[in-house]
């Protein structure tokens, strides 16, 4: 590193202090700023919390939100520069960050309705103690960043417990595999709610005859794309890292090879009536073993690190051993793009040959036209799931 590159960064480093002392300042007692919403929200997840945004102002309920998410250009927006929980902070979440978060907006957080903890879950435990309720919705293993902390994710586990029994907390998972994961370690049942990403537009158009696939990485999508015989392009070398829905959903068709069994943009994806391909089941798994760093890589946060999970001897099933076909095999049973009840237009293959086969003689326009004939009923019963959230109706009610 330079010497220029060193002051750029002590520069940069001092205006991040500066801006989130302005943040906390502007937000406590001195600052006097009043909340701009019914409900509050801060996490690190830009697309979750979109999802549940079009839950709460369907109902006529307002949402300030907060966030440390490093994709927010998606919706066009910075990152919050938010005092002592933050994008550089939140992992050494501890009794005493919270108590430090209290301190710090615990006047100006005491005005609002109620809560929402998104990504991760364990952020609910920001407002224990306020005399609103908050709901917390669990997405990609709800534990994070506890998984190598066996206290800490007691201290998560016994806080969500009593929180549910209290009524102060409600719990909501947007996919199957979550909402029976945390049942597994905890014994809590959360709802499951499926996501709707209603918030996508514009949608499918098709106009463009090549498919597009995505991948962890473009260098396993540059390769599945050199395989094929039909017109295929890299998700990232022809879109860039930074691009439009309306860029994306011009393709024929989406190929999409999961790192995990609930993908936000496959449920985005969905809403856009864009016709997917996913490997079928055991395909995948062929696929995994072949490509362990790309394919289902991250259904355990124990293959993101490379570090086995914390021992949980209480817990029904060991969920974090990726080596164990079994625990692959759970996993799957709960799979969004296998789900026949909420996702049944993703079509599947059963080979690169296969795949070749269904792009070059399926009608995609056809496919989407069927998934648009579905979208109003599908998103119906998802509002009907919500309807049956008793955090939304507390919420509703100023007197709560």
């Amino acid at each position: 590193m330079s010497i220029g590159d060193g002051v750029f960064r002590a520069r940069s480093a001092l205006s991040d202090r500066r801006k989130r002392a302005l943040h906390r300042l502007r937000h406590s007692p001195h600052g006097s700023l009043p909340p701009r919403g019914d409900v509050f929200n801060l996490d690190l997840h830009i697309a979750v919390i979109a999802d549940v945004r079009v839950a709460l102002e369907s109902r006529g309920i307002s949402l300030t939100s907060w966030s440390l998410s490093g994709h927010g250009w998606v919706f066009d927006r910075e990152r919050d520069p938010v005092a002592v929980v933050n994008e550089r902070t939140w992992l050494g979440l501890s009794p005493e960050l919270v108590e430090a978060f209290q301190r710090a907006y615990g006047t100006y957080l005491r005005e609002f309705r109620g809560f929402i903890a998104t990504y991760p879950p364990g952020f609910a435990l920001l407002y224990e103690g306020f005399p609103r309720p908050t709901l917390a919705v669990c997405a990609t293993r709800y534990e994070w960043p506890f998984t190598h902390d066996a206290a800490r994710w007691r201290w998560l586990d016994a806080s969500l417990r009593e929180g549910v029994a209290a009524q102060s907390l409600y719990l909501v998972a947007n996919n199957r595999a979550d909402a029976d994961y945390l049942t597994n370690y905890t014994g809590v049942r959360p709802a499951h709610i499926p996501s709707g990403c209603a918030y996508i537009a514009p949608g499918y158009s098709g106009r463009k005859p090549a498919a597009v696939v995505s991948s962890k990485r473009d260098v396993l999508a540059r390769s599945i794309c050199d395989a094929l015989e039909y017109e295929a392009v890299p998700l990232r070398r022809e879109l860039g890292k930074r691009f439009k829905w309306a860029e994306l959903y011009e393709y024929r068709a989406l190929v999409v090879m999961p790192y995990n069994v609930s993908i936000m943009s496959i449920s985005e994806h969905y809403s856009a009536c864009a016709p997917i391909y996913v490997p079928d089941r055991a395909f995948l798994k062929q696929l995994m073993a072949q490509h362990p760093d790309e394919i289902l890589s991250d259904l355990s946060f124990s293959q993101v690190t490379g570090r086995p999970a914390a021992d949980r001897p209480d817990a029904e099933l060991d969920l974090n051993d990726p080596r164990d076909e079994q625990m692959v095999d759970w996993f799957l049973d709960r799979a969004d793009f296998y789900d026949p009840t909420w996702m049944p237009h993703v079509r599947t293959f059963e080979s690169w040959s296969h795949l070749d086969h269904l792009l070059a003689t399926d009608d995609q326009l056809a496919i989407s036209q069927e998934m648009a004939a579905d979208k109003r009923g599908r998103l119906a019963r998802i509002a009907e799931l919500w309807d049956e959230v008793e955090w939304l109706a507390r919420v509703a009610s100023p007197a709560s």
